[in-house]
């Protein structure tokens, strides 16, 4: 992401502030999807100029984390940061997690200031994007019992029907989302 960094008036109109951008997303343990962050900040980057300062961020898992985000956009000028989550709805990790990391990035950085957008949610460019998706004929279409060629390189044993990282579980008879033990979830005053 080099391009020159943007000005504009601080919110006294006193001096010019930079303003940093990082990309935030989950963060995986495969190094293709954690690639493909990337690839959307250089994007954004070459997409909109003025956003000049442009970095991706895992909120965990991989590298850079928000903290090494943060330092990156101060270390190329930024005074303001902007983060913008690659998140689809105002969960936890939106509510908890990427306010709790961008705190803690700050605090590394006087005299920085920082700003959490909302996720992208519910909007008309998403559902254009879907229904992109859903005419698009680039994926194969399998008859019950194929195997999906996704799965090729992912032994039977390792095939999950919900995220093995989660802190919950479902219970696909009754529907309830339980805390599953052993995952240092505090809820209700007790750690499960």
């Amino acid at each position: 992401m080099t391009t020159p960094d943007p000005t504009g008036s601080s919110p006294t109109g006193s001096s010019p502030t930079a303003t940093g951008v990082i990309i935030c997303d989950h963060g995986s343990r495969r190094a293709q999807s954690n690639a493909s962050l990337e690839e959307v900040a250089r994007l954004f980057a070459t997409r909109f100029p003025e956003a000049a300062i442009v970095e991706p961020a895992h909120m965990e898992l991989a590298m850079p984390d928000i903290a090494a985000a943060y330092a990156a956009c101060v270390r190329r000028g930024a005074t303001k940061i902007v983060i913008l989550p690659f998140f689809l709805a105002r969960g936890k990790h939106w509510t908890r997690d990427i306010p709790s990391l961008t705190a803690q990035a700050a605090v590394a950085h006087p005299g920085t200031t920082y700003q959490i957008a909302e996720p992208l949610g519910i909007d008309e460019l998403i559902l254009d994007l879907l229904k992109k998706r859903l005419d698009a004929d680039d994926q194969p279409v399998l008859a019950s019992g194929e195997d999906d060629p996704r799965l090729a390189d992912v032994e039977p044993s390792q095939r999950r029907i919900q995220c093995n990282t989660c802190p919950f579980s479902l219970d696909t008879g009754t529907g309830e989302v339980r805390i599953k033990p052993g995952s240092g979830v505090v809820a209700g005053g007790t750690v499960y």
